[in-house]
């Protein structure tokens, strides 16, 4: 069985519906002032954006609206078992990629095209490992409804 019922079936539909919700609004709030300092001086990609979200992580429009797409495309995965799963280790192994190349880059350098700090890339790398950990050992298989089913 999986045809979805509602928002989610099973532990794995509903860890990756969390997920993707959580990249959706890190995304949205990377926009919103009081959340992220400098929103003024926010750019569009690369280094030296004045933007940090929570005063810390380097965002700019490309890291946001990243965020933004993976969080729609993981709400429209989670709609299938089979789809959640896939969805969780690839966004894991991108994220941990990720992480890897903003740990070797320097960050002052026109390669840093997604404005990653050093405080991003271990942040992506925590949340990858996570993920690719959430995709491989949940079940496999329809678990039943959980209480978050909607019908």
């Amino acid at each position: 069985m999986d045809e979805p019922e509602g928002l989610a079936r099973t532990t794995t539909q509903l860890a990756a519906t969390v997920v993707a919700a959580a990249l959706l609004a890190i995304g949205l709030l990377g926009f919103v002032p009081g959340v992220t300092s400098g929103v003024d001086d926010i750019a569009w990609a690369g280094p030296g954006t004045g933007a940090r979200m929570l005063g810390v992580i380097e965002v700019s429009v490309l890291h946001n609206a990243a965020h933004i797409v993976s969080g729609v495309v993981g709400l429209a995965m989670s709609r299938k078992l089979a789809a959640a799963e896939m969805f969780l280790i690839a966004a894991g192994l991108v994220s941990v990629m990720l992480a890897v190349y903003g740990l070797v880059i320097r960050p002052e350098t026109a390669s840093n095209f997604m404005s990653i700090d050093h405080a991003s890339s271990w942040l992506h790398l925590v949340a990858g490992i996570v993920l690719v950990f959430l995709g491989v050992a949940l079940p496999r298989h329809d678990d039943g409804p959980t209480s978050a089913t909607y019908r």
